[in-house]
């Protein structure tokens, strides 16, 4: 039979465990993708991979990079779109979401036809200040510099092992309070005293030296001659 301390202190240990736990767990977040365009059907959804989340705490506001597993289907479902929509037709885009309960919300989208001549991927995560992921930015590379995809590349998606990056907010920075300037009883500002001239701050010591001088008086001319008469 545990005594109460020693009840007390198993509770304290296996919460600071649980705590611990949670903390240093990492969880998953999948991400989703399709190819839609205006004048076909809307392609459904499909698995891209999950991303392995660390904890909250642990991600920078300036990026920290994360794993990406693709989907076991990733290449056939590539080979779909490409039959449901070809990436070369003008107004064609890939899509890649969150999965979470509204997709529309936290999807980015890119021209299709940048896809097949491109050589890599970056996804980039961004949390909310309570640790919710509510947006997600897909790019490739090399892109041309106009923007303009290439007539002459193939009708196929390639499959990128992206390179993920997790971002949480950045705090702004605090305002700087001025203090309000003093007010008379009438509510006006304080007039600001008018800074001192020299001769106002100084003018007792010039009146020190000028009367030690006046005081002091002329020096005395030493007699002339030896000092002996003449006859």
């Amino acid at each position: 039979m545990y005594t109460p301390i020693s009840f007390a202190l198993l509770t304290l240990s296996l919460f600071s465990q649980s705590v611990t736990s949670q903390t240093n767990e990492f969880t998953e977040l999948r991400l989703m993708h399709r190819v839609v365009h205006p004048d076909l059907p809307v392609t459904p959804w499909a698995e891209l991979g999950t991303v392995s989340i660390p904890s909250f705490k642990s991600i920078s506001p300036i990026g920290s990079h994360a794993s990406l597993s693709l989907a076991e289907s990733l290449r056939d479902d590539l080979a779909e779109f490409a039959e449901a929509v070809n990436p070369n037709m003008q107004g064609a885009m890939y899509h890649v979401a969150i999965e979470l309960p509204e997709l529309e919300g936290s999807v980015s989208s890119i021209k299709a036809c940048l896809l097949p001549s491109s050589t890599s991927a970056n996804i980039v995560i961004h949390f909310s200040a309570t640790g919710e992921p509510f947006a997600i930015d897909y790019s490739v590379s090399p892109v041309p510099q106009d923007g303009i995809c290439s007539a002459t590349s193939a009708g196929s998606y390639p499959a990128h092992n992206a390179s993920v990056v997790l971002k949480s907010p950045r705090m702004a920075p605090l305002p700087e309070l001025r203090i309000p300037p003093p007010l008379t009883p009438e509510g006006e500002p304080v007039a600001p005293v008018p800074e001192k001239s020299f001769v106002q701050k100084y003018w007792i010591y010039m009146v020190v030296v000028l009367g030690a001088l006046l005081i002091s008086g002329p020096a005395e001319d030493s007699p002339s001659g030896d000092g002996k008469g003449g006859k």
